[in-house]
C-alpha cells in the first residue's frame, strides 16, 4: 500500500564521492526497499547514486565504477552480481534471496524469514526496510488507520472491521482521524466510510509524501494485520500500534507467525473486546533502514 516518496536526488554530492549502484526491479515494494538503504547510507556519508534497472545494457554501457550495488527482489540477483562483478564491490541483497546467500557479500533478510542459524553475510531485520524518515516533527492529536484487503494469508470482512474503526474513533474523541486503504481493498468498504468521523484518503489520490508525513504525525497507528510493510512503517514511526484483525486462511502462515511474535515482544496487540482498546508503549525505537546503513559501512569500512 505504501506511498513512495520522491526519487532520491544526488544535489550537493561530491563528484568524488562513493557511487551507490541501486538495482531496481520496478515494484515500488522492493524498489522502496532499495532507496531506504541509500537515503540512510546517504546520510552518515556523501554518497551518490544511480539508479538502473535489471538490464544488462545499462550494465554494459556505465563506465563509472560503483562503490557498492545494493538491490531487493528476486528479479535483481543477476544483474546486482553481475554489477558488484564488474566493478569489483561489494553486493548488498534485501530480502531473503532465490539463490545461496553465499554469492552476495551482504544480505539483509527479515528475521521471519530465517531460520535458527545464520551465516556470517547474514543480517536478520526486524521486517522489512521502509523509508519512514528517522526523525520527524513532534507527534500531533491525530490517528491514523490504514486499510489492506484480501490476500494470499487473509480474508477480508467488512462488517467486523467497520465494528471496531466505529469503537476506536468513539474511545478516542480527543484525537482526528484519518484512514487510508490500498490496491488490495474492496470497493465496497469506502462505501462505508462516509458515515464514520473520519476524513478519508484513497490510496490512490494521495500525493507522494502524505503517508510518511501522515505516519509521523500520528500519536496512534491501527493496521489490518494482513499488511506486514504498514504495520513496520507504523512502528518505524515510532507510534503507538494497534492491529485490526482480519481473517486468517492459516494459524501457520508467515505472516500470521511474524504478527503473533510482534504481539509476543510487546511491539503491538489486538483489541480487547472485554477492556477499552489500550495501545502498548513500543519496547524500542525501530528504524531498520538507519540500522542497515550502519551495518554496511562497519562490514565495508572502505566505503565511508
Amino acid at each position: 500500500m505504501s506511498n513512495s516518496l520522491p526519487a532520491i536526488e544526488n544535489s550537493g554530492s561530491c563528484p568524488e564521492a562513493p557511487l551507490l549502484w541501486l538495482v531496481t526491479d520496478g515494484k515500488t515494494g522492493h524498489d522502496n526497499q532499495t532507496r531506504a538503504l541509500a537515503e540512510n547510507l546517504q546520510a552518515l556519508a556523501p554518497f551518490r547514486t544511480h539508479e538502473a534497472g535489471i538490464s544488462m545494457d545499462g550494465l554494459l554501457q556505465n563506465e563509472e565504477r560503483a562503490s557498492l550495488v545494493i538491490g531487493t527482489g528476486h528479479r535483481t540477483h543477476l544483474a546486482l552480481l553481475a554489477a558488484a562483478r564488474r566493478f569489483n564491490c561489494p553486493s548488498v541483497v534485501i530480502m531473503k534471496p532465490t539463490i545461496p546467500t553465499a554469492f552476495f557479500d551482504l544480505c539483509f533478510i527479515p528475521e521471519h524469514d530465517l531460520g535458527r542459524a545464520t551465516d556470517y553475510n547474514v543480517v536478520p531485520t526486524k521486517g522489512m526496510l521502509n523509508r519512514v524518515p528517522a526523525e520527524g516533527p513532534p507527534k500531533q492529536e491525530r490517528g491514523l488507520i490504514l486499510v489492506g484487503g484480501p490476500s494470499r494469508h487473509h480474508e477480508f470482512e467488512e462488517e467486523p472491521l467497520i465494528a471496531i474503526i466505529r469503537r476506536i474513533l468513539a474511545d478516542r474523541p480527543g484525537l482526528s482521524w484519518d484512514l487510508t486503504d490500498s490496491r488490495r481493498t474492496p470497493k465496497e468498504f469506502r462505501q462505508d466510510l462516509g458515515k464514520l468521523p473520519l476524513q478519508f484518503h484513497p490510496s490512490d489520490e494521495c500525493p507522494d509524501d502524505w503517508l510518511p508525513g501522515a505516519l509521523l504525525a500520528a500519536r496512534e497507528i491501527w493496521v489490518t494485520e494482513d499488511s506486514m510493510s504498514m504495520i513496520y512503517e507504523a512502528l518505524t514511526a515510532q507510534a503507538r500500534v494497534g492491529l485490526l484483525p482480519m481473517p486468517r486462511k492459516s494459524k501457520r502462515s508467515r505472516v500470521a507467525r511474524s504478527v503473533d511474535r510482534l504481539i509476543e515482544e510487546g511491539w503491538t496487540c489486538f483489541p480487547d473486546p472485554k477492556a477499552p482498546y489500550a495501545l502498548p508503549t513500543p519496547p524500542a525505537i525501530l528504524h531498520e533502514a538507519s540500522r542497515c546503513a550502519r551495518e554496511v559501512l562497519q562490514r565495508f569500512p572502505a566505503l565511508a
